[in-house]
């Protein structure tokens, strides 16, 4: 398995999410929770149903488990308690990653819950771990993680550049030997600090960026005011 596609619970722009998954190749669905109802909304059937249900409609999550009882969809059912040691998305994530998944996107990762977004930014240090890329993208963000042991060389086209923005998080103490090209605030071989704000809203002004690290682990979020600059 390659590409999964994780439908989480938060907030999802459903005209947003509909046209960003017809960019995407993937393998496999994985619909978390209330994610049910987003998949169900765009007419996709999830390979995977993961959570504990508390906060998906009752009605939507029956009729699913009268399919999967009938054999008519191949659904395969992941029910958990919800008192638990880890968020219905972690358990996905998990999920996919014992599947074999070398790259996961996540949608519904964010929202009004600060917790449930710090916490789904989180995952992208277990991903990291295993060595698979992960992105959590919503109308106006897709972030990333670039680390000196994972992905540390990347490179942004302007054409397929999500938003208008570009802006980089440090998640260590300091991150060192940070190249930044083809943003109107260029870095050469340049140390960041946790805490700084020097490299956040930078913007694409040739025809391609590259960022890379030498030491460290940092946020790539490439991100727009409104849904409105990519239409």
């Amino acid at each position: 398995m390659e590409h999964v596609l994780i439908i989480t619970g938060g907030h999802l722009n459903m005209e947003f999410a509909e046209n960003y998954r017809k960019t995407l190749s993937i393998d496999k669905v994985f619909a978390v929770d209330k994610g049910l109802e987003y998949a169900d909304q765009m007419g996709i059937i999830p390979d995977y149903l993961i959570g504990d249900f508390d906060t998906v409609d009752s009605k939507l999550l029956v009729q699913y488990e009268r399919r999967i009882a009938e054999h008519q969809i191949a659904t395969v059912l992941e029910r958990h308690p919800v008192k638990k040691d880890a968020s219905d998305t972690e358990l996905a994530l998990h999920m996919a990653m014992s599947q074999g998944a070398k790259k996961i996107t996540i949608l519904g990762g964010t929202g009004s819950r600060l917790d449930h977004v710090f916490a789904n930014i989180g995952l992208l240090l277990q991903a990291e771990r295993e060595d698979i890329e992960l992105y959590i993208v919503d109308e106006c963000n897709r972030i990333r993680l670039l680390s000196e042991k994972g992905v540390r060389d990347v490179e942004v086209h302007c054409k397929e550049q999500h938003g208008r923005y570009i802006s980089l998080i440090p998640l260590t103490e300091r991150v060192e030997g940070v190249m930044l090209e083809g943003v109107m605030y260029p870095l050469d071989n340049a140390s960041i600090y946790a805490g700084s704000s020097l490299t956040v809203s930078n913007q694409i002004v040739e025809k391609k960026m590259r960022v890379t690290l030498e030491k460290g682990k940092m946020l790539l979020i490439e991100s727009s005011d409104s849904w409105d600059t990519h239409k």
